[in-house]
């Protein structure tokens, strides 16, 4: 039998209650330059948020792609990142027959050159690919595309073992270039190409635009298609630490963190639409075009198997599902599923990272839930929602509507 429960809390908070329930938020938001090994300490004695790494490898809803013509789109935006950024996403395929692309500015008729995309190569290791505005092509760290820079690899690159990895790629305004495995710095360049700014492409998921080259004189197809799952794609205008990857690693991508651009949690679990939890509002679709086609890839819910790797078969991490209805005008259901009793807060903040409601904050049954959010006495736009629970936390968006 399904366990439900529902309450309501309203908007308001006072503000000291506010200030002690969410004094952990607070220092994740804003404190962080404090060393990862202090944060993950602190973080370690908090009841709440004492998130480890195998909460941050729990993947409760992920796609598959098929390696053919599957792909997520996301339409171009003038706030996508070029010459300084940090891409990265959490990645689970076999070694693939050729490069397979994670994520991607690739190029078409309309943008003569790509800009950057990070796949798996066909050895199976994670590699980074850059464009410059001269066509040509810079290939990391093995520099074996036009030779530019130097690269020191540290440790291993191999990716393609059928195990979940975090795969991560930063580039600074110095023109270095460091390449990360779950959360740890596995290479890094000095002195790479600059990629090209001509690019109006949209970013690609799974897949990437144009063969290395310019394209041709008709419609270029995607290439480098990837055959496995990913999740939880992101990316920055910054490059950031090789802490703050740590703590991406560690605990997830902090919505409101500096500089992010793109983060698509892949949480919705059905439908064709994606929604960015960056303030930039970069939503994007599953395929080729915005309604079904055949470059979809497949929704795969962990919470109907019941079997995750890296956890006990037969149970589930915690599930937050899409608030419904959205947009909304007064009030909206934020609904989640736990798998066990656990202590766990559902807390609401505006794009500033100001929490606006604390929703639930305690010890829930095993079972489904369902907190209100009462909204009708705040501005109209978009908001954040978290759970956090002691393995980890999820966030969705909300959109309130005057």
């Amino acid at each position: 039998m399904e366990i439900f429960t529902m309450h309501r809390i309203s908007g308001q908070t006072t503000t000291s209650r506010r200030r002690l329930k969410n004094e952990w938020h607070a220092l994740q938001f804003y404190l962080g330059w404090v060393p990862v090994l202090v944060v993950m300490f602190l973080a370690s004695q908090h009841p709440v948020l004492g998130a480890n790494r195998q909460a941050a490898s729990d993947r409760s809803t992920v796609l598959e792609f098929d390696g053919i013509d599957d792909r997520v789109t996301v339409p171009y935006n003038a706030s996508f990142p070029t010459e300084v950024f940090t891409a990265g996403a959490w990645i689970k395929l076999t070694q693939p027959t050729r490069r397979a692309a994670i994520i991607a500015r690739g190029e078409d008729d309309n943008s003569f050159n790509l800009s950057w995309q990070l796949y798996v190569s066909g050895e199976g290791n994670l590699e980074i690919m850059l464009e410059d505005s001269r066509e040509n092509n810079y290939c990391y760290p093995f520099n074996n595309c036009a030779p530019m820079g130097t690269c020191t690899i540290t440790g291993d690159l191999f990716v393609a073992d059928d195990a979940w990895h975090h795969a991560a790629v930063t580039r600074n305004s110095a023109a270095q270039l460091v390449i990360y495995i779950d959360g740890e710095s596995r290479a890094s360049c000095e002195g790479t190409g600059v990629p090209s700014s001509n690019n109006f492409q949209d970013l690609s998921i799974g897949c990437t635009y144009g063969a290395i080259g310019p394209p041709p004189g008709g419609v270029e197809p995607p290439v480098w298609f990837l055959q496995g799952q990913i999740d939880d794609p992101a990316m920055w205008n910054v490059a950031l630490t090789n802490a703050e990857i740590t703590d991406v690693f560690t605990t997830g991508v902090d919505p409101l963190s500096p500089g992010l651009v793109g983060y698509w949690t892949f949480d919705e679990g059905m439908g064709q639409a994606l929604a960015d939890l960056s303030s930039t509002q970069n939503d994007g679709f599953l395929g080729e075009f915005s309604t079904s086609d055949s470059a979809d890839p497949l929704w795969l819910n962990a919470e109907a198997t019941g079997v995750e790797e890296g956890s006990v078969p037969g149970e589930a991490g915690a599930f937050l599902e899409p608030n419904y209805p959205n947009p909304f005008r007064n009030s909206t259901a934020i609904r989640f599923s736990l798998p066990r009793p656990e202590y766990i807060r559902v807390i609401v903040f505006d794009l500033l990272g100001q929490p606006i409601a604390t929703l639930a904050d305690g010890q829930y049954d095993a079972g489904r839930h369902a907190v209100i959010f009462d909204g009708s006495s705040l501005p109209g736009g978009v908001y954040l929602y978290r759970l956090e629970t002691p393995n980890g936390q999820q966030a969705g968006k909300l959109l309130h509507v005057r």
